[in-house]
């Protein structure tokens, strides 16, 4: 492996080959205080929280499934389950790279190396899909109550489907230069020259791997100003509406679409503000890596960098596994769709 691997990257968490040794001598963060919150954010706290995002998205997703494909907050919820189900899984291997029985039981294999193109990178793929897929929710539904007359016609469930599609071709397509950059192989390491499995940079490969960064921290910037801007927009119309419908009388038929239409704006609303807490320090910790070149592996900060890390991918399993407590809340038909797919209870009708 080459001398220079230490890639520019926000999810690497170790310098690879030739240790930095004083290179985080200015650094808060001692290297004991590291390991440890590495291994209980990573191996403990988040494989938990991972674990049960896996069983509650896989519910999501049947019951989705089950409701069909009429309206299409339905495809882009059972798309964002997906993803959300996508980036916990990785999680979960993540986890396990970090856990001291694993590793102790395969000295061949080193996991923390593996574990950045196995499990860090296909997390931020996924993460940033869902990233998109919530802004094209809070999109969607902010048009259907702007232009509630055109929306229809305009996002069409073909439409919306190719939307889908292509917010998972795009981001996947920007972490390909990725898996170019790097591949496994056998290494000598240690005292002792044993072969260990880690991974290795082509010439240039830090440079290209960077490409994916950028591209992904755009990603991750764009979508967090896009839902915050239309989460406000979305509160904002549903107030106005709000107080349109308490000075006019309405035929029922349109009150109930209303009712209906209200709902949903809720539920996407609670989504939303959920994605807007929990990824907040994600986009500062983007920010910071962007404006403080110290602030990232191999610099000065790069202990205090990978420290907050391991709180942030937390958060993004949070985000990712709480969406299901939202849906049983906020949407009786998921709830008679649950009970009646799980529980074989009858459905009954509003």
């Amino acid at each position: 492996m080459s001398s220079q691997t230490v890639a520019y990257d926000f999810n690497k968490t170790v310098a690879l080959e030739n240790g930095i040794d004083g290179v985080g001598s200015a650094d808060p963060i001692s290297d004991d205080i590291l390991r440890i919150t590495m291994f209980v954010n990573y191996g403990i706290i988040g494989g938990i929280i991972s674990i049960t995002g896996v069983v509650l998205n896989s519910i999501n997703i049947a019951v989705f499934i089950s409701q069909g494909f009429h309206d299409t907050i339905n495809i882009t919820l059972l798309a964002l389950s997906v993803a959300d189900l996508g980036s916990l899984v990785t999680l979960v291997w993540m986890s396990l790279c970090y856990n001291p029985l694993v590793v102790g039981a395969l000295p061949e294999i080193n996991f923390i190396e593996v574990q950045h193109i196995t499990a860090g990178w296909p997390h931020v793929c996924f993460t940033r899909i869902s990233s998109w897929l919530m802004a094209f929710i809070t999109v969607e539904r902010y048009l259907c109550i702007a232009l509630p007359l055109k929306v229809k016609a305009l996002l069409t469930r073909g439409r919306t489907t190719c939307v889908v599609f292509g917010i998972f071709f795009v981001v996947i397509a920007t972490v390909v230069p990725v898996y170019v950059a790097i591949h496994i192989t056998s290494h000598t390491s240690g005292i002792n020259s044993a072969k260990q499995y880690g991974i290795e940079y082509i010439p240039g490969g830090p440079e290209l791997e960077n490409v994916s960064v950028f591209c992904n921290s755009l990603h991750q910037i764009s979508t967090f100003v896009i839902v915050i801007i239309c989460t406000s927009g979305l509160v904002s119309k549903v107030t106005e509406k709000s107080k349109w419908r308490n000075a006019t009388s309405s035929a029922s038929k349109l009150e109930s679409v209303s009712a209906r239409d209200r709902k949903v704006v809720k539920l996407v609303i609670i989504i939303a503000v959920l994605f807007i807490v929990t990824f907040t320090p994600v986009v500062i910790h983007l920010l910071v890596m962007f404006c403080e070149h110290e602030f990232t592996v191999g610099r000065k900060y790069q202990n205090l960098f990978l420290f907050c890390g391991t709180f942030i991918f937390n958060l993004e399993a949070i985000n990712a596994a709480c969406s299901f407590f939202v849906y049983i809340k906020m949407s009786s038909k998921f709830r008679q769709v649950l009970m009646a797919r799980f529980f074989h209870v009858k459905q009954t009708k509003d």
